[in-house]
């Protein structure tokens, strides 16, 4: 079978070709009077008429004398019927393709094409082609319509040629666009408008999140990609607006999952004089209307949970169901108590752990169990720091959540307007962030301003293309057109265009290649041997190290500096047993010795013991792959040892998997570390053991098994 480059170069003939017969490959204009949909939809009236299409070719069937080919637009599918007694020659003044020169199209050109509207002897509604150009020259061939695109990755990394073959996909987003006009439409129905708010932010807030960061050269200062449009939308209610909502995109410096995003898409409006029961009846009515628009029903089936958004929304009391489930009263049992319940439930909590913290995940495992739709309500106010306290009872706010299918999918409240409150509710949360906790809130003194000034009673709600993605029954990165991922240039496409491997798969690559020049494998080695006297601890290290280096081939990171991580990750382990709290730090000091202090490979090894030395919390996928395969590739050598043969030959990805399931093998493993490479790698656990394993098995002499 071809090569891409041989299937690239035959294609490149066929340009120069077309070029030497003077007819231009990339003509800057086309004509197109009407759609191909138009043509199938309205036959009858067209039959027998010229008309000129345009799309691009998805397949040729040759018969002689007579070619059919398969033109794709955006409309739909339309059969080209080309005949050499009724298609004019090849002219260079027209620049048109006669028959005799139709080899030199490929599917995947885009063409002109201007005939008769007819049908073929077998009934087929057809375009009788008069005269062909072509509009572009394609000059990679597309993937088979049947097999297409297999590696997700694939798909969103090459999203152009995944909707161009499979045409379907692209009604998902043309519902997506549906789903906005019509929450965008209702909104100014009821009278909102729409108004514009930054998205560099000196402060931001409105929900709890970790940020990103840049900088602005014009003024000499770091700047926050907002995580929320709220404090700004108030800001104008305080100056006069009384229904108000935005749309755009808001960032937030989290996991990548089928549910969350880095970026994502979001509506959050302001409604001065209102509260958040008003509020949820607007929700509510909401949800109801968009369904019928976009999906033509209020029934759907998601995560195992039927729910019917025409139902009563029911009312969940958050402290209630919390004391009803786990046995926890939020407002008098202590942290310790509350953890307890958390373990029981499964849940172990990383980083900075304090009591909101613990309930959030409290509530997290009894949510989803929920199908909804539902309101939650009545959430305490040490949770809600933007919100209004209840009249009522001071412990809980005038908040809600809607509830549907074990995922909370918007969020709403009546708002705080008295300033003095919210300063110390501010503070709190910058007491939090000074703690550790990078998800709590900023204190933002100019928002506390514009409240001294005053802001009328007020109620908000904000929600995400979440909501799309559920209801239309998809990840989150199906739902995106162009979702995030690692920046990679294949070795593939280097050899194709003559890349240098000098040059690095991503700018802000430069600077791990210059820091992993700085310690070369050698002098990680070096280190490993004057550190550590025990083979089996140093022959773990190399393990780790060849599986670092496999991973950052796949996910599209600096090798060298993947494989010196890996190597040195557990390189003063012998030194630090008895004061497992130094564990990493003394690693950390030698590399200070060869002068290296900062960079990837520092942060990395801060990171990887951070229960205990609290230096670094994991930021970037090079840490995942550390903690996910470390475990591994004990995992897998404890499978060797148990073969009869006792060698890594002997392992397959079947037989890893079979011990897996087998929890009373290998106890010492933590096999939820290892499974959070589905979550944090994007790597479905047999492909993430198949890649590590194939790197052990490389390298089986040096390991000695």
């Amino acid at each position: 079978m071809p090569t891409l480059v041989e299937l690239r170069d035959i294609r490149l003939q066929k340009l120069a070709k077309l070029r030497k017969m003077g007819i231009n490959p990339y003509p800057p204009r086309a004509k197109k009077e009407i759609q191909n949909g138009d043509v199938l939809e309205n036959f009858s009236a067209l039959q027998g008429t010229m008309v000129s299409l345009a799309g691009r070719v998805m397949a040729f069937r040759e018969h002689g004398k007579i070619m059919f080919a398969d033109l794709q637009d955006e409309s739909g599918t339309i059969q080209l019927f080309i005949k050499a007694d009724k298609l004019h020659q090849t002219n260079k003044a027209k620049q048109t393709i006669g028959f005799s020169d139709l080899s030199l199209l490929d599917i995947g050109d885009f063409v002109e094409a201007h005939g008769e509207v007819t049908k073929t002897t077998a009934g087929e509604i057809s375009l009788l082609v008069h005269e062909l150009r072509l509009l572009t020259k394609s000059l990679r061939p597309l993937p088979d319509k049947h097999e297409g695109l297999k590696d997700p990755e694939l798909i969103f990394r090459r999203r152009y040629v995944d909707l161009a073959i499979n045409p379907e996909r692209r009604d998902i987003f043309k519902r997506k666009s549906k789903f906005w006009e019509s929450i965008r439409l209702f909104l100014r129905n009821h009278g909102f408008i729409e108004v514009e708010t930054p998205v560099l932010e000196h402060v931001t807030g409105g929900a709890e999140a970790r940020p990103f960061t840049t900088y602005m050269n014009a003024l000499g200062q770091n700047f926050y990609l907002r995580i929320s449009t709220e404090l700004y939308q108030k800001r104008l209610i305080g100056g006069g607006f009384e229904k108000i909502f935005t749309f755009g995109p808001n960032f937030r410096n989290e996991g990548i999952s089928d549910e969350h995003l880095p970026e994502y898409y979001q509506v959050e409006w302001y409604w001065a004089y209102a509260d958040y029961r008003d509020n949820m009846r607007l929700v509510q009515n909401l949800f109801r209307t968009v369904a019928m628009e976009v999906w033509g029903t209020t029934r759907f089936q998601k995560n195992g949970h039927t729910f019917d958004l025409a139902d009563e929304w029911k009312e969940i009391d958050y402290a209630s169901i919390i004391k009803e489930r786990c046995g926890i009263d939020i407002f008098s049992d202590s942290e310790k108590k509350m953890i307890q319940a958390l373990k029981r439930e499964g849940v172990q909590l990383e980083g900075a752990v304090n009591k909101n913290r613990i309930i959030d995940n409290l509530w997290k495992v009894i949510r989803k169990t929920i199908s909804g739709p539902a309101f939650l309500v009545n959430e305490p106010t040490f949770l809600s720091p933007l919100a209004k306290v209840s009249p009522e009872n001071p412990n809980i706010t005038e908040r809600f959540h809607v509830i549907i299918a074990g995922s909370e999918l918007g969020n709403g409240y009546t708002e705080l307007n008295d300033p003095l409150d919210q300063l110390e509710r501010f503070k709190e949360q910058q007491e939090a962030r000074d703690q550790g906790d990078d998800e709590a809130q900023m204190l933002d003194i100019d928002f506390v301003e514009m409240l001294e000034y005053g802001m009328p009673p007020t109620s908000g709600y904000g929600q995400s293309e979440r909501v799309f993605w559920f209801l239309e029954g998809v990840t989150a990165r199906e739902g995106t057109l162009f979702p995030h991922l690692r920046y990679h240039i294949s070795e593939e496409t280097r050899k194709l265009y003559g890349i240098s491997k000098s040059v690095t798969s991503h700018p802000s690559d430069s600077t791990s290649q210059c820091s992993s020049s700085l310690l070369s494998r050698e002098e990680a080695i070096e280190i490993l041997y004057r550190h550590m006297k025990n083979e089996n601890l140093r022959r773990h290290c190399y393990a780790v190290g060849y599986a670092m280096r496999a991973l950052a081939e796949k996910l599209g990171g600096n090798p060298d500096l993947w494989e010196v991580l890996g190597i040195l990750h557990d390189a003063d382990w012998e030194e630090t047993k008895d004061t497992p709290e130094l564990h990493t730090i003394k690693t950390i000091d030698w590399l200070k010795e060869k002068g290296i202090s900062d960079g990837p490979l520092v942060r990395a090894l801060q990171s990887h013991n951070r229960k205990l030395t609290h230096l670094a919390e994991i930021d970037g996928i090079m840490e995942w792959a550390l903690e996910t395969c470390d475990e591994l590739t004990g995992f897998i050598v404890a499978v060797a040892l148990v073969r009869p043969e006792k060698t890594l030959a002997s392992v397959t990805v079947e037989s890893v998997m079979k011990k897996w399931k087998s929890k009373e093998f290998a106890r010492g493993v933590v096999r939820e570390q290892i499974e959070q490479c589905e979550e944090k790698l994007g790597i479905p656990l047999p492909e993430f053991i198949s890649i590590v394993l194939t790197a052990m098995q490389q390298n089986a002499k040096e390991l000695v098994l």
